[in-house]
């Protein structure tokens, strides 16, 4: 399934959250719509108030927009407790899903698959989506509405300097493109590997009494140890990509602002543009840096999500191999009567564990079922 897909998929789950995801998203062109005029408003107070040297425009203005400030704040706590209230049923549709899956498939699955790693997807790989599904797709949004309006204000203010400032976001999204390729296929290893090491520690806590009545402490505790190694391995070479694209994000997005004081100064100083536009400028790339930033985590949190949302449609998407066949009819009222008529079995094709067995159990009789190990006492029981 394609990256895009299963990003798809995991969206689909939002659709029981409308209401919230959309007061959300709605929240959030309020705020982009406040981010974009506070910086005209400041160019006008420079302009205007202390340019002009009026004191009492100043102290009308700077509570204006100390009052643009707190609406600000409000939307954004809107904005946080709806999107959080949707993620959060996104994760809690997800892992009702895989329980009851988990409960209908036959045993044989279960047999083939080991506990810690369902665990791990059924808590951590849902995580990754309820992050994705809220904040992440949420910041994505604000970065490119923000990006596009701050593009439309400078060009209005001035032209060449815009090209300037926005001359660096291209290559910020080839940055960000380039590390989500690369960190994709690493997150599903790490993830995996994740897995292991759940399975082993489940099977040592549940299994603490064989381990020592065989005094087996020391060989499963280097068992434990090797999969934690490479567990560990794996997440640094993570941690080092990311280390080495945050702070190359962080330098690009920079430059925009150094070229902006630099040629908006020296314009400045030639009375071709005013200070309150200089301060404008670089306000509205402070606050376009911010959101750009956030790519450095957003696009490694997408690449997770990616490989956690195929792990966990893997478990979703299977199909039981014990089922109704067309037209069952309903059963009926039993009387706990059992009967075996040359029953055969086998967990892997061509190895039988049940040879033609033939039994009967009648209501409230008592049969004991002998025999070494491997040789069919539980397989009874589960058929």
């Amino acid at each position: 399934m394609s990256a895009r897909r299963i990003l798809l998929r995991c969206l689909d789950y939002l659709r029981p959250y409308w209401g919230e995801t959309l007061g959300a998203y709605l929240a959030l062109l309020g705020i982009n719509a406040l981010a974009l005029m506070i910086p005209q408003f400041i160019r006008w107070i420079v302009d205007r108030g202390i340019g002009g040297h009026d004191s009492g425009l100043v102290t009308w203005s700077v509570l204006g927009l100390l009052a643009l400030a707190l609406l600000k704040s409000g939307l954004s706590f809107c904005q946080g407790r709806w999107t959080e209230t949707a993620s959060q049923g996104v994760a809690y549709d997800l892992r009702n899903a895989i329980h009851r899956q988990l409960a209908r498939l036959s045993f044989s699955y279960h047999d083939r698959s080991e506990t810690g790693q369902l665990l791990t997807r059924a808590i951590q790989d849902v995580e990754r989506i309820r992050f994705v599904t809220g904040r992440a797709f949420l910041r994505v949004a604000d970065g490119v509405i923000l990006l596009l309006g701050t593009a439309v204000m400078l060009t209005l203010m001035n032209p060449g300097i815009a090209l300037l400032a926005l001359s660096t976001m291209p290559v910020l999204a080839w940055r960000a493109l380039a590390l989500g390729r690369r960190l994709r296929p690493i997150s599903l290893v790490i993830q995996k590997q994740l897995s292991l090491v759940t399975t082993r520690l489940e099977q040592n806590l549940r299994g603490a009494r064989i381990v020592k009545a065989f005094a087996q402490e020391d060989a499963e505790v280097e068992r434990f140890a090797r999969e934690n190694r490479r567990w560990f391995a794996l997440s640094a070479r993570a941690a080092r990509l990311q280390s080495m694209n945050t702070p190359l994000i962080d330098l690009i997005a920079n430059l925009g602002t150094v070229a902006i004081i630099g040629y908006g100064g020296l314009l400045v100083i030639r009375h071709a543009m005013t200070l309150g536009e200089l301060v404008a400028f670089s306000t509205y790339l402070g606050q376009l840096i911010v959101p750009v930033r956030r790519l450095g985590t957003i696009i490694p949190a997408l690449a997770q999500a990616v490989a956690a949302g195929e792990r966990v449609f893997e478990i979703l998407d299977v199909i039981s191999e014990v089922r109704d066949s067309p037209g069952a009819l309903p059963l009926p009222a039993v009387r706990g009567e059992i009967r075996f008529e040359q029953v055969s079995f086998a967990y892997v094709h061509g190895h039988r564990v049940l040879r033609e067995v033939t039994f009967e159990a009648s209501p409230g009789q008592i049969i004991a079922v002998l025999g070494t190990t491997g040789s069919g006492k539980s397989t009874i029981i589960n058929l």
